[in-house]
């Protein structure tokens, strides 16, 4: 799950959960992981950190952050996982095909850590 609301200068707000271009850009990833399967969820070490609106200006400098309200923050974890589509329109699917998308996910989130080391090992010759 992740969350992101963009505020560009002048005020104006662009909610990239439903703007096709915000999840396009520097391609998809080669896998056979589907974004559905538990191996995909198995790859997520929880940390909780994309569970957060971000704020950030159009020159993608983060202003803000503020947790989601079902974030439960003692453990990290989203307290209507399943169903957090359903109950919060602002949730981001994160996928292989727009996983490196996003600037703002931390370097210690479990999907880029695996891709990053995905990625070492493709440029090994």
């Amino acid at each position: 799950m992740a969350r992101v609301k963009i505020t560009l200068k002048g005020g104006a707000v662009r909610d990239t959960v439903n703007n096709e271009d915000a999840v396009k850009g520097k391609g998809s990833i080669v896998t056979d992981i589907s974004p559905d399967s538990e191996e995909w969820e198995a790859i997520c070490n929880r940390c909780g950190k994309c569970c957060f609106d971000k704020l950030v200006d159009e020159d993608d400098n983060l202003i803000s952050i503020s947790p989601c309200v079902y974030l439960d923050d003692e453990t990290g974890l989203c307290t209507v996982y399943e169903r957090r589509f359903e109950v919060e329109a602002d949730c981001l699917k994160l996928t292989p095909d727009n996983i490196l998308d996003f600037d703002w996910l931390p370097d210690d989130c479990g999907y880029i850590k695996y891709f990053k080391l995905r990625g070492k090992k493709g440029n090994k010759k």
